[in-house]
């Protein structure tokens, strides 16, 4: 390789890398909506509802939270690209971004972002050749992942590995984590600095409501809830609520 053809090879890395810390799903103030099947199901089974855990999905979409994540990990990967193509088109018509949860295949085939564990964050940047990483540098367009951080250290893994945007938890007490302690208060303003340092979105997760929610600092670009968006009768007004408290904290 000739010295010109090198220099043009890293500029055009350099252009890739410049134009994927510009995208990110979870802009500031986003609110987004994660799919837990398990409590979907218990729910409709509680409340007798003819609707399938599917058709509550859709109506979920349609509240227009800016985001669905859509956590499944009860689900074969055959089982998961069913329901994502189920719901993708109602995403796209209600202008709701799908974040796919774990299968970075996935999410290059229909190009959408996906968020990774700190591990499948380091795996695929190791994984140099006939893997993801190609898979992702080849792409035309970058793909855009956030990495589920817990700590100090896998906030600063996953962004010297490149994260779009990190989401970090559990900021308070969680059904989805019983007896287990939330994050250290000081720790997470050390991760809020990290990232605000880099430049990199951080978004809460993990026992957020409306009660917990004004206990949040401001330096959050967002939240993510999960298990109590799979337990509503009435999606849309939730959602709305949702919308007035993030305006009147902002």
């Amino acid at each position: 390789m000739t010295t010109s053809e090198s220099d043009t090879n890293k500029a055009s890395m350099n252009t890739k890398i410049a134009a994927k810390k510009q995208v990110s799903p979870l802009a500031p103030m986003k609110l987004t909506y994660v799919t837990h099947l398990p409590a979907l199901c218990e729910f409709l089974k509680k409340s007798n509802a003819t609707d399938s855990a599917t058709d509550y999905l859709k109506t979920l979409i349609c509240a227009k939270p800016d985001n669905v994540l859509l956590r499944a990990k009860e689900l074969s990967v055959q089982d998961y690209e069913k329901l994502l193509i189920e719901l993708l088109p109602v995403a796209n018509k209600e202008d709701v971004q799908l974040i796919v949860s774990h299968h970075i295949d996935l999410a290059v085939k229909y190009d959408l972002p996906v968020q990774l564990s700190v591990a499948e964050c380091i795996e695929a940047a190791q994984t140099v050749t006939g893997g993801v990483l190609s898979q992702k540098t080849l792409r035309p367009t970058p793909l855009p992942f956030g990495v589920s951080v817990h700590s100090l250290p896998e906030a600063k893994a996953a962004i010297t590995h490149g994260a779009d945007w990190l989401v970090l938890g559990h900021l308070f007490p969680s059904r989805c984590k019983p007896g287990l302690t939330p994050r250290n208060s000081e720790e997470c303003r050390h991760i809020l600095k990290l990232s605000a340092t880099h430049r990199i979105p951080i978004h809460g997760i993990g026992g957020i409501n409306f009660s917990t929610y004004p206990q949040l600092s401001n330096d959050y670009a967002g939240i993510c809830v999960m298990t109590e968006t799979m337990e509503q009768t009435d999606v849309e007004s939730y959602t709305k609520k949702w919308r007035e408290i993030m305006a009147d904290k902002s």
